[in-house]
C-alpha cells in the first residue's frame, strides 16, 4: 500500500512506525523540524510494543504536499490537531493526491472533524479512527508508546462498509499497533470522548495524571457530572454509544478504563506545559457547542472549558 500520514506528532510517528514495520510504502508530511531530524536519523519507537528503528532511505518525508512526487496514494492518515482540520482539508485539495479510490483516515480527537473534509470530498471517501493509545513524543523524530487501552477502531461514519479499511487495519495490526476495522465508529468516537473529556480538562487543571484525579473523591464527582452532562447532550444530539446511560459508563470507567492508564497525562497538559494551542475546543469546547444546539444547560462542561481555555492563553503569552 501507499501510505501518506500527514502530521508527524506523536500519534503520527506512531502509526507510521507500524506501517513501516508492516512493510508499507510510507511518506510523512511534517513540520520543518521533525521533518530534518526523521530525514537526518530515521524514526525510532520505543516504549510497551518494543523497541524498532526505520532508518531515513525506509521512508520519504517532507514539509508540504508539493515536495513529495505525484501520487494517488491508498490512504491518507490525517493525524494533526483537531483545530487545524480545515487547513488539512484544503491543503489535500490543492494537492491533487486524492484519486476516486483514495481514502482519508481522520486519525484525531474530539468531535466534528469529518464535515471539515466531507466539505471537499465526497462522503465515502472520508474515514474515522479511534486511538486510545497513549504516544508521547521526547524527541522529534521519537514516539514512545506509554499505555494502551484497546485495539484502534476504523470506519465510516456514512455507511461505508468496513471491509473496505481491513488491508490498512492488518498493516497496522502487523506493525505492532493492535487495530481493527468497525461497523460502529460513531459510537466509538463517543466513547472516546466521553473518555477525554472527563479525564483532559481535569488533568489539565491539576497538572496530574489519570490515575490522581481518581483517587480523589472530590475530583470522582466532578467526573460523574461531567459523565451526565455528555450523555445528555450525545442523547439530544441523536447519538448513542456503547453504554445506555452514565451510570453504566462510570461503572465501567472506574473499573476497566481508568486503572491501566493511571499514570498516562493528557495531551492537553502536555500542550499546555510546553505553551501550545491545545484541542480543548474539539473536546470539551463540543460538548458546550452540541449543549447550546440542542438547548442544554451544561455547566461543569462550559467551566472547565474556561479554566483550561485561561490557562492556555496565559501559558502562551508569558512562555516559561
Amino acid at each position: 500500500m501507499d501510505v501518506i500520514v500527514f502530521g508527524a506528532g506523536a500519534v503520527g510517528l506512531g502509526l507510521a512506525s507500524a506501517l513501516l514495520e508492516a512493510g508499507e510504502d510510507v511518506a510523512l508530511i511534517a513540520r520543518p523540524a521533525t521533518a530534518a531530524a526523521l530525514a537526518n536519523i530515521g524514526l525510532r519507537r520505543s516504549g510497551i510494543f518494543g523497541e524498532i528503528e526505520h532508518p531515513p532511505d525506509r521512508f520519504q518525508v517532507a514539509t508540504s504536499p508539493a515536495e513529495l512526487p505525484a501520487r494517488k496514494p491508498d490512504f491518507v492518515l490525517v493525524a494533526t490537531k483537531s483545530f487545524d482540520s480545515q487547513a488539512t482539508a484544503e491543503s489535500l485539495v490543492s494537492s491533487g493526491w486524492i484519486g476516486r479510490e483514495s481514502r482519508i483516515v481522520l486519525c484525531q480527537n474530539g468531535w466534528g472533524n469529518a464535515g471539515c473534509f466531507t466539505a471537499h470530498f465526497p462522503e465515502r471517501q472520508v474515514w474515522n479512527a479511534r486511538v486510545i493509545t497513549g504516544f508521547q513524543r521526547p524527541e522529534p523524530h521519537h514516539v514512545e508508546i506509554t499505555v494502551h487501552a484497546e485495539p484502534i477502531h476504523i470506519g465510516s461514519l456514512y455507511g461505508e462498509p468496513s471491509s473496505l479499511v481491513s488491508t490498512l487495519c492488518a498493516a497496522i495490526d502487523r506493525g505492532g499497533l493492535p487495530c481493527e476495522p468497525t461497523d460502529r465508529i460513531a459510537r466509538d468516537l463517543w466513547a472516546k470522548l466521553l473518555y477525554n473529556g472527563l479525564l483532559n480538562p481535569l488533568g489539565a487543571i491539576f497538572e496530574v495524571p489519570y490515575g490522581e484525579i481518581g483517587k480523589s473523591e472530590a475530583a470522582r464527582e466532578i467526573l460523574r457530572n461531567l459523565a451526565r452532562e455528555i450523555f445528555a447532550v450525545m442523547h439530544a444530539s441523536g447519538h448513542s454509544t456503547h453504554w445506555p446511560d452514565a451510570d453504566a459508563y462510570l461503572e465501567h470507567f472506574f473499573s476497566v478504563l481508568l486503572p491501566p492508564t493511571a499514570a498516562h497525562e493528557s495531551s492537553t497538559l502536555q500542550d499546555l506545559r510546553a505553551g501550545r494551542r491545545t484541542e480543548i475546543d474539539a473536546l470539551t469546547g463540543a460538548i458546550v457547542s452540541l449543549g447550546e444546539e440542542c438547548g442544554l444547560p451544561v455547566p461543569v462542561n462550559r467551566t472547565l472549558l474556561g479554566v483550561v481555555k485561561f490557562i492556555e492563553a496565559s501559558r502562551r503569552s508569558n512562555p516559561t
